[in-house]
């Protein structure tokens, strides 16, 4: 199978790093890794390459880009890796994924017939709550719920065409996407992969502004 990693990235260079490195780390390894750094103003990516030039191999694509909204960054992220390719795999760059992530999405997409893939969440949850059982699942019953960020979220190519037609709302990128989805009827799946990352820190990263200057 051929997969992407996708990561759109906003003003958190050193999450950004470690992304890579958990990219790399990974058991999977025949994959291209697409990352769009966002800016506002493009003096706020001066010197970025220095975070990321010891670390990349040829599997990595990045580039910069003009922030928008979730849906769109998303998009152009993705094109520019234009191959087509059959797993489109979501990365976040406020994550922290260990090795077997990607493998076990990638196996269950070899063994099940579906189109979406997501994993049990609830709220801004690390692994130690995730082992005891207290998350809802993110699956079924959409566009009407409401448990954001999936912790796994990855779609086939023929989902992939569906949010190439898919108007940007400006609202949460996943929810719009689920209902693109869902219209068009697409199967959404849910994958057990709770122990293949170690922290979902969504709302509670340390997003970095004008203060980093690397040397």
């Amino acid at each position: 199978m051929k997969v992407l990693l996708f990561t759109p990235s906003y003003k958190r260079p050193y999450i950004l790093r470690q992304c890579i490195l958990n990219a790399k780390n990974q058991s999977y390894t025949d994959f291209t890794h697409s990352i769009s750094i966002m800016y506002d103003d493009k003096s706020e990516v001066a010197n970025y390459e220095v975070l990321f030039d010891d670390i990349l191999d040829d599997r990595f694509i990045i580039q910069y880009n003009k922030d928008s909204t979730g849906h769109t960054n998303a998009l152009t992220t993705i094109s520019q890796a234009p191959t087509p390719y059959d797993i489109y795999i979501k990365m976040d760059d406020d994550d922290i994924y260990k090795k077997d992530y990607v493998k076990t999405i990638v196996e269950y997409f070899e063994t099940h017939k579906c189109d979406v893939l997501s994993s049990h969440i609830n709220y801004q949850l690390n692994n130690y709550y995730l082992s005891k059982g207290n998350y809802r699942s993110l699956g079924g019953n959409f566009p009407n719920n409401n448990y954001l960020m999936p912790m796994t979220l990855a779609f086939s190519h023929k989902a992939y065409q569906v949010l190439l037609n898919t108007k940007d709302s400006r609202h949460f990128d996943d929810l719009v996407w689920r209902k693109a989805w869902s219209a068009s009827g697409l199967k959404d799946h849910n994958v057990d992969n709770s122990n293949n990352i170690i922290w979902h820190i969504h709302g509670k990263n340390a997003s970095v502004g004008s203060w980093f200057r690397p040397n």
